[in-house]
């Protein structure tokens, strides 16, 4: 029999979250609830770094003096205590930090494995859009979709191609981050 893929749940507040030891896969706490996932798969991380070096290089040329800075997997702490760490963001220009960014970032890109769940994901795109986030991106690599979710409440599917009004319209080729 194969081994099968779970999240492993725990309620903790932040405090007892950071103090955690080090281990193999990704934590996060979102409401008070520990999300511990198994270590990010191979083509999971080229995913992230493509789409990480393509924002990278937009950014600047987008001149948008509302961004800051691109990162991959850097951690945020939100007022509720949930700390996230999305695979692939940007902050907010001049956004506060202390040992981790205080809120959410500008935008958020979550690349979706078989181990989240739609409650985590659907959780998250509320806490990123209810703190602050722009945009938040969730990406299904095994479907070639991209969700667009706003700070309005507006969702929209693109499959091919992403135009964010974030980025100043910027067009991004979503098969050119699936390859």
């Amino acid at each position: 029999m194969g081994a099968t893929l779970s999240t492993i749940r725990k309620h903790m507040q932040f405090a007892e979250f950071e103090s955690l030891p080090d281990h193999p896969g990704k934590r996060e706490l979102l409401r008070g609830e520990l999300i511990e996932l198994p270590p990010a798969k191979q083509r999971h991380n080229q995913i992230a770094e493509r789409m990480y070096l393509r924002l990278r290089e937009i950014l600047p040329d987008a001149s948008i003096s509302s961004l800051g800075e691109v990162h991959h997997e850097m951690g945020y702490l939100f007022e509720d205590g949930s700390w996230l760490q999305p695979d692939v963001s940007i902050t907010h220009a001049g956004q506060t930090v202390g040992d981790y960014y205080l809120g959410s970032p500008a935008l958020a890109v979550e690349i979706v494995s078989e181990s989240n769940t739609a409650d985590e994901i659907a959780g998250k795109v509320e806490t990123y859009l209810t703190h602050g986030a722009s945009e938040v991106w969730i990406l299904y690599p095994n479907r070639g979709q991209l969700w667009l979710h706003t700070h309005d409440g507006h969702a929209e599917k693109h499959s091919a191609t992403l135009a964010s009004s974030l980025l100043g319209g910027t067009v991004l080729d979503l098969a050119q981050m699936l390859a």
